[in-house]
C-alpha cells in the first residue's frame, strides 16, 4: 500500500472515534437533561472507550509517521 494511503487512512480512523467522543458527549447532556441517569451512563462508557481508542490510534498515527520519516532518512543515505 502507499504510504499516502496509509497516512488517510490513519486520520480517518482518527476523526471517526473524534465523532464519538462527540456523540458521547452529545448523548450524556442530553440524557442528564430529560432525567435518563441510565442511558446517561450507557453515553458516558461509550465516551470514555471512544475516548481511549482515539488516543491509542492517534499515538498508533504518529509512531508510523516517524517511522516513516526513519525509513526515508535511511533510504537517501543509501543513495
Amino acid at each position: 500500500m502507499n504510504n499516502n494511503i496509509h497516512n488517510k487512512a490513519f486520520v480517518l480512523l482518527e476523526r471517526l472515534w473524534l465523532g464519538g467522543i462527540a456523540i458521547g458527549i452529545g448523548g450524556v447532556i442530553y440524557f442528564l437533561v430529560v432525567k435518563d441517569n441510565d442511558s446517561a451512563l450507557f453515553f458516558f462508557g461509550f465516551f470514555i472507550l471512544s475516548s481511549i481508542i482515539y488516543l491509542m490510534r492517534r499515538r498508533q498515527g504518529k509512531k508510523h509517521k516517524a517511522y516513516l520519516e526513519h525509513k526515508e532518512r535511511e533510504n537517501k543515505k543509501k543513495h
